[in-house]
């Protein structure tokens, strides 16, 4: 639908500055996608302690800027030789609030990885998770405040998912259960029903929940 100078002039102060507000949760929902990219893009940083612009907020009074600065400072494998994360995005669903200074988002991804734990072995992994997170306007530019990548598999390409399941790679390596509640929270497993989580946000999301860092809404689903 094309809008011109014309229509925009015969709304009333009301409809004018709804209007405005659907336009800035649109740019907010352009900026949050763009936001997430990158993070994506430049994932392998977060381990080698590359310079890089910084996406996460750090400033914001429940974030753990510590425990992130000393994640990204951890090596995970003896070299980055062999080793590749491609975790494109896809399937976004994005609800942003009625100022325009938080959002909430669940993304899919597909991924391929060449994992190399040790040198001699690297692995070609198929990897797809979800990307569930929340998301904070400081300063003008949208930062991540909360929700790291949760795998739903993670295998060696020809063994396929219902044989093989890496876990997190961590020094030192993470036991099954450590896992099962970090990245591994909604991994899958043959002798599970799955569980629909986590949860896209709904609609009223932020009326719902109002908190920034409230994960409840994550799961809502399960309590219908």
């Amino acid at each position: 639908m094309r809008v011109t100078m014309e229509d925009i002039e015969l709304l009333d102060e009301e409809e004018f500055l709804e209007t405005e507000k659907k336009v800035n949760q649109l740019i907010a929902v352009w900026e949050v996608k763009n936001l997430r990219g990158r993070a994506a893009i430049f994932h392998d940083d977060q381990h080698i302690g590359q310079k890089r612009k910084e996406l996460k907020a750090m400033e914001h009074p429940s974030f753990d800027r510590e425990g992130e600065i000393a994640f990204r400072m951890k090596p995970v494998v003896d070299s980055l030789e062999g080793n590749m994360l491609i975790h494109p995005l896809t399937t976004p669903v994005i609800e942003v609030d009625e100022n325009c200074t938080k959002a909430r988002a669940t993304f899919w991804s597909i991924g391929i990885e060449g994992l190399s734990k040790f040198r001699e072995t690297p692995m070609a992994i198929l990897s797809l998770g979800m990307v569930p997170g929340t998301h904070v306007k400081m300063n003008g530019e949208w930062r991540i405040l909360a929700g790291n990548w949760q795998r739903t598999t993670k295998n060696e390409f020809h063994a396929g998912w219902i044989h093989d399941m890496q876990v997190t790679n961590t020094r030192p390596p993470l036991t099954k259960e450590q896992d099962r509640n970090f990245l591994g929270r909604y991994a899958y497993m043959k002798d599970e029903v799955r569980k629909p989580v986590p949860c896209p946000p709904k609609k009223d999301t932020w009326e719902q929940f109002p908190d920034e860092t409230d994960p409840s809404w994550q799961s809502v689903n399960l309590e219908e």
